[in-house]
Order: C-alpha cells, then structure tokens, then sequence
C-alpha cells in the first residue's frame, strides 16, 4: 500500500530484502524495485500489466489505494468476487447461495469490470458529479441573490419607516430609531443564518469537486477492477454529499417582506406604543438533482426486478378537493421532485397541489382547461388541453406558460423522457426536442385512436388501447415489441406508467383495478382492487425517486399513495 513515505519493493520485501521501489504495477497493486520490475515485464503472465513511475502514484491515492483487490464478504468472511445487478452488490459464493439465490444475473467481479474503461459508467458518475455540483453551486448563487434581497429588502423597509415618521412628530422619532433598530437586527440575524449556510454549501462543493478530481485521476493509472471499485467508492461518498446538502435545505430560511403598521395614523399619539413590525415569510430553497444513475450500466445484464417480488409496504390515503362540477373526474395527476403531489380534475381550472403526507397546499389557477400533464424538469410541467392541439409549457414558479407547441393534430397523454416530449395524438403518437426546433415535430406511426395515455422509459414506448383491451409496448419507432391483454382481469385499460425497472402499472377503469405488467410483457400481478377501495381509477403515476405509486379514482377524488418496497 503507497505511503508518503518512500515504498519498498513488494517482492524484494517478501524476501527479506529492502530495496527502494521505482514503479508500482495497478495490476498486482504492488511497488518494484528495478530488478523485480525488470524480471515483472519479461514474464508473459505480467507483461501486459499496466506499471507506472512511482512518481505517479500520487494520482492514485484516496480513491484507489485504500481498495483492496480481495475484499472479504464482512457476513461471512469469504472473497467477495461476484457482483449481483439486482441489488448492485459486490458479494461471496455464500451470498449468492444464501441471499442472493433468487438472483439472476450475477457474475464474477472480473466480468462485471471488464470493459469499465470504454463503458458508459465513467461518464454516468461524471454527469453525475457535474449535475450535483451545479445543483449546489446554484443553492449558492440562490442563497446569495437571497442574501442581497434581504439587504435590499432591509433598505426599503428603513426607507417606508423613514416616510412615515417624516409625516408624524415628536413621539413617532423615537419609535422610528426602534423600528429600525429591529430591522437592523433582523437583518443581520438572517444574513448570518444565510452566510453559514454558503459556507457550508461551499464546502460540500470542494468534496463533490475533489470526487470529480478523483474520478478523472483514476482511469490511466489503475486495473479495471480498481476502476469499478473505486467508481462505486465515488458513487457512494458522492450520495452522502448529496443527502448532506439535502438534508441542509430542508429547513427554509427567513426572508424580510414588508411593513405593517401597527394603528390607524388617528389614535397614533395617544395610544400607539410600536410603529410596527417586520413581516416575515419563509422561501424553500428546493435542492433537486436528477437521480443519480447506477454506476453498473456498463454491465451486459440487464437490471430488472421481477414482478412476484414487489410489495406495497403502506399506503397512504386522500381525499382530494373536488372540484364543483358534479361529473368530473381526476384525470391526471404528477409527483413533482419536491415530492409535492398534483392533480387535476376535469371541467375544472385549478391544479390541486398536496403535500407528499396527504396536507392540502393549494389551488394554482390556469388559463384553459388542462387534460393531461407531464413532469418536465424541477420548475416546469407540459399541459395538454381538452380538444386542442397545442401543448403548454407551464412554470410552477413564475406561475406563467413559458412557451407553446403547435402540433399537428389534437393532443391527450403526455409523457417527458429527459430531452424528448411524446404526446398522444389523435392518430398517431407526436414527438418534439424541448430544447430543439419546436417546429420540427415527428410522427411515431402507431395506432392511437383509443388510447389516452402513454409512458415513456428509456428507449420504449407504453400506451394503452381501451377499446381493444390491450396495452402495447414498442421501440420509439412505432415497432411493436410486446403486447398484453386479459378480458377477465384488465377491463377498459386507460391509465399507464412504468417505474425504473420496466415494469408498467395500468389502472383498469371498469375492473377496478391496477394491474403490474413484467418488463417483457409476459407476466401479470393485481396490485390494487375494488376492496382496497378502487372506483373508476384513471390517474396513475410511478415516482422513481421516492419509488411511489400514485393511483386516483376517478370520481370520488380518492387517492392512493403507495410507497413500493
């Protein structure tokens, strides 16, 4: 193991020699002298063997050198020398045994390492390394424009208390140098949270940078294995960092607002003792990075969990505020990365938002009457509207359409995988690059003429026909990949959406059911029926990030929140 201090030569030191080592070979994780380095490249087992100056070995310390190539399984004290998918774990022969028998999928460490340099699982961590680091940077640059608006705020507070005792004598001089006083003292009170709340953030952003200096230092110096084990490293510490600074913002911080005044100017100076008080309102910095990806993706096996092994572990029930009109329905409804649950109801011109424990938050007006909604990003959702074949981009924050889509047909189901939005058109399925040309639209030849939603996973589409009774799932050319009904159980199919692993959840409106469909189409599960309480259910929605199902009935604005395990 590399040291500040100089390394000796591994073999040298097996027998009993001390030599100065000049090279350190990746592959053995062991220093050369120049003799053993010399005999080291004429074997043929190590002549290949990746060795560089020991000099350079300062490139692999932190991140690589504290990882041992044969690490022990800590349950039960064997070589941990398989890697199981599933769970992304690096386990022993008795874990697959035990454990992980119901696995499938698993493979020696070498395998799952080999081709790390050339795979996609580098340039995962570093998205997301780069997406962590502008998250925080951006909780940074917000708690400054904060810190600003709060001096500013102060300013113009002092300024109004100022115009006010200009207009009053005598006694109102006094109570103005309190009033400012107070101010004063709130101000710096809340300059000095916000600052230490940069500080902070600051920090975990040289960590998170120093994790990104880790990752670019590792992929010339070190063995695939050290590589795949030293990225998992990263990936670990880098979702500490990221539940770090979470849990930070979790906690809003005071923002200065306006002046009120304490009486009526007429009774002032006989019986006013205070010239008023700060009102003050508390502004939730969210801090939402992407989901971090899993760092195996460079693995030939597919990361799937089957259906027979998933579980409703609690279910959280609301009744959400209906709407006026006695025949609407809610027809679609979205979880937003702050966890907060949305819902729209038809004949209606309000979005209902909840907390994710089931507290009203509010009504949020809109301009006509939203359909259908797809989450966008942290600030934005896409609206489709009733018998229109425009589409909106909404932003949650300024409470404004940020730009429309003109498509070519009306539009109904939406659905948003990171860089395209898919909308089910009356015909056929539309497609667009927000960040693109949004007049170049295209057209995803598929037979929509009975389906209402669609969801969109990784490089699939899922739609349901209700009138054929049948859920389809093809490529993003319109290719059919596999389709599944069943007359009995799956009665008017409208509802869809998929979690991380490929499974597709549809809700069963004359059934009364949720339905589970296996990644491949063959295999079903019901999740949810008429006894748990399901009504003409429509809205469904999987939340990848806190790995919840949200189901609605249609009609008597019952909601099922249910955390998956």
């Amino acid at each position: 193991m590399a040291t500040e201090k100089t390394l000796n030569c591994g073999p040298c030191d097996y027998k009993h020699e001390t030599k100065t080592a000049v090279k350190w070979c990746t592959e053995c994780a062991e220093a050369l002298c120049l003799t053993c380095f010399e005999a080291h490249r004429s074997l043929k087992v190590s002549r290949n063997h990746n060795v560089i100056s020991i000099e350079d070995i300062d490139a692999l310390k932190g991140i690589m050198l504290d990882i041992s190539e044969a690490q022990r399984c800590e349950q039960h004290d064997k070589p941990s020398e398989y890697f199981c998918p599933l769970h992304d774990e690096v386990v022993c022969i008795k874990c697959i045994q035990t454990n992980h028998s119901q696995c499938t999928g698993w493979l020696p460490i070498s395998e799952a390492a080999d081709g790390v340099k050339s795979s996609v699982t580098k340039e995962t961590i570093s998205q997301d390394l780069e997406d962590v680091i502008r998250n925080v940077q951006e909780l940074i640059d917000n708690h400054k424009k904060e810190l600003i608006a709060n001096q500013n705020a102060c300013k113009v507070l002092k300024g109004k208390g100022s115009k006010v005792v200009q207009s009053i004598i005598g006694k109102v001089k006094d109570l103005e140098a309190e009033f400012v006083n107070t101010v004063e003292e709130q101000e710096k009170d809340i300059s000095g949270k916000i600052g230490s709340r940069i500080i902070e953030f600051q920090d975990k952003l040289k960590k998170i940078k120093d994790l990104r200096d880790k990752l670019n230092g590792i992929e010339s110096y070190a063995s695939d294995t050290q590589i795949f084990l030293g990225i998992r490293k990263i990936s670990n510490e880098l979702n500490d960092q990221t539940e770090e600074v979470k849990s930070v913002t979790e906690e809003p911080i005071t923002i200065l607002k306006e002046l009120q005044l304490a009486v009526p100017f007429q009774t002032f100076l006989s019986e006013v003792k205070l010239l008023g008080h700060v009102q003050n309102d508390q502004k939730l910095i969210a801090f939402q990075p992407k989901t971090l990806q899993k760092v195996q993706s460079h693995v030939s096996v597919p990361v799937l969990k089957p259906i027979e092994y998933l579980e409703i572990q609690n279910v959280l029930k609301i009744i959400v505020s209906k709407s006026q009109t006695k025949n609407s329905k809610i027809w679609s409804a979205v979880v937003l990365p702050n966890r907060q649950l949305v819902f729209k109801w038809t004949d209606s011109n309000n979005l209902v938002i909840y907390t994710s424990e089931g507290e009203f938050v509010r009504y949020q007006p809109l301009f006509g009457n939203v359909k259908y909604m797809a989450v966008v990003d942290l600030e934005r959702l896409a609206f489709s509207y009733e018998n229109s074949k425009v589409v909106g981009i909404f932003n949650i924050q300024t409470q404004q359409i940020e730009k429309t889509i003109a498509f070519m047909e009306n539009c109904y189901g939406l659905s948003y995988d990171g860089r395209y939005l898919y909308a089910v058109g009356k015909t056929r399925i539309l497609c667009v690059e927000l960040a693109g040309d949004l007049a170049c639209i295209s057209a995803i030849p598929v037979n929509t003429n009975d389906v209402a939603f669609l969801s969109v996973h990784r490089d699939k589409l899922y739609y349901a026909d209700y009138e054929k009774q049948t859920v389809y799932c093809s490529d993003k050319r319109g290719e059919e990949i596999w389709s599944f009904n069943n007359e009995i159980m799956m009665k008017y199919p409208i509802g869809i959406t998929t979690d991380q692993y490929g499974n597709t959840y549809v809700t069963c409106a004359d059934s009364n059911k949720v339905l589970v469909i296996s990644d491949d189409g063959k295999r079903f599960r019901e999740l949810l029926n008429e006894l748990a309480g399901l009504k003409d259910p429509r809205a469904i929605f999987y939340d990848e990030i806190e790995n919840r199902l949200l189901v609605c009935n249609g009609k008597n604005g019952k909601t099922f929140v249910c955390t998956m395990k």
